[in-house]
């Protein structure tokens, strides 16, 4: 972190653009900036119900990875016929 915690919203959203994972930042330091700042928000009294979600942080999956998703999830044709119409032939 820049050595200082964001206080204030203003703050808080220019380091949330400089240090977010995303954005090519730090996640290490992101969690800690967000984790200060709501503790100055709770020490202030000022309560957000939305912003006491835990961060969250996961991987992305890789293109191969995505498209074996899919296929396993893709409706699979039906057979025509049941077993005694397979056994006639």
């Amino acid at each position: 972190m820049s050595g200082v915690a964001p206080t204030t919203a203003a703050q808080f959203r220019r380091f949330v653009a400089e240090h977010h994972p995303d954005r090519g930042g730090d996640a290490e330091v992101f969690a800690a900036g967000v984790h200060a700042y709501r503790l100055s928000q709770r020490a202030a009294g000022v309560d957000h119900p939305a912003g006491t979600a835990p961060v969250v942080f996961y991987r992305k999956r890789t293109v191969p990875a995505h498209l074996l998703e899919r296929l396993r999830t893709l409706p699979r044709p039906r057979r025509r016929g049941g077993a005694s119409e397979r056994r006639c032939r």
